[in-house]
């Protein structure tokens, strides 16, 4: 999969200003999709599946690659599931490095998945895979084995994908070339991982759009395409990332957004200055109305919520290496 990996590097978005504030964070459980991943995703974009599959600038960048695009619009097709009237969520993950020494973001990341999860009708969700395609062989996933369904095969710049579905034991669905579908099966889920889960932890499991980042692993071959961003200056020590956006329940209003970050505890003391320029971005633009950032640190992981403008935001995932998405609904609510 090439071009929508461009897209699923979205890390974190910017602070308000430089004064933060200390107060208690609450746990969270992780959300839903972190915890059935695969543990070797590198990068991930999460969002509730009415704006995902609708909003036209997504829609836009999937275009991109044909082959993540005719899978997907075949899938919801013939599956017979309508984008608009969904609360389920919808996830892409970019699984797996490139082998040919590819350094470009378009060329070095080789696999996407889509996970398709927290349907209302995950039982009706499952049937209708099975119904619409043909299956062929099976897949291991948690110790059971689970039918492979059949999307499509395409050939695209003389390599054939084979694209195909699967879902797990709690109704999930998961669409993918067999080589990404065979990362699936590999090993543990991304949620067991402890850096990840400690950084899961500490956004909101509800939030619409989420994304996670892993950063070592992701940029140690890219580091050098990423010249005018600033995630290539994330500190050594850095293990995981993750990021929310809620969007305001009127029009215009800033929208809420946090940033979690877990690692090594030399890695976690040295990201300060790093989140100062993300603070420097985003006051570069205008300084946002409302309460002040809040911060809390821990030996092995810093967490910021705040609130952001829609230029700020904008500005400032462009300089994180991800084209700034409109992130709000019609009518401008943050509910579907």
């Amino acid at each position: 999969m090439r071009r929508p990996a461009a897209i699923l590097i979205p890390a974190a978005a910017a602070m308000a200003c430089l004064s933060f504030g200390f107060s208690c964070h609450p746990r969270n459980r992780g959300p839903g999709w972190v915890l059935a991943a695969p543990g070797d995703s590198l990068a991930a974009f999460s969002g509730e599946a009415g704006w995902m599959l609708t909003h036209k600038e997504i829609q836009s960048f999937i275009s991109r690659d044909p082959m993540v695009e005719r899978a997907l619009d075949l899938f919801l097709q013939k599956a017979h599931i309508s984008p608009r009237l969904e609360t389920g969520r919808v996830t892409f993950h970019v699984i797996g490095m490139s082998q040919k020494g590819d350094e470009t973001l378009q060329k070095g990341l080789e696999h996407v998945l889509i996970q398709l999860n927290q349907f209302k009708d995950s039982a009706a969700l499952v049937g209708a895979l099975a119904e619409s395609f043909p299956q062929e062989g099976s897949l291991r996933i948690q110790g059971r084995d689970w039918p492979l369904y059949v999307i499509l095969d395409i050939e695209t710049g003389g390599t054939k994908a084979h694209i195909r579905a699967a879902s797990d034991e709690k109704g999930q669905v998961w669409i993918g070339s067999l080589e990404a579908l065979a990362h699936l099966a590999a090993g543990k889920s991304l949620g067991t991982q402890p850096d990840v889960a400690l950084a899961a932890e500490w956004i909101n499991p509800r939030a619409p759009f989420q994304g996670y980042l892993q950063p070592e692993a992701l940029l140690s071959g890219l580091r050098k395409n990423l010249e005018g961003s600033i995630v290539k200056d994330l500190p050594q020590g850095v293990d995981a990332l993750f990021w929310s956006i809620t969007p305001a329940e009127e029009k215009d209003q800033p929208v809420r957004f946090e940033l979690a970050l877990a690692g090594t505890p030399d890695g976690i003391n040295r990201v300060t200055p790093w989140l100062q320029r993300l603070v420097a971005a985003a006051n570069a633009v205008q300084s946002a109305p409302g309460t002040a950032p809040e911060l809390i640190q821990e030996k092995r992981r810093v967490s910021l919520r705040c609130s952001l403008t829609a230029q700020q935001l904008r500005l400032v995932m462009e300089k994180l290496g991800q084209p700034g998405f409109t992130f709000s609904f019609p009518g401008g609510g943050g509910k579907a």
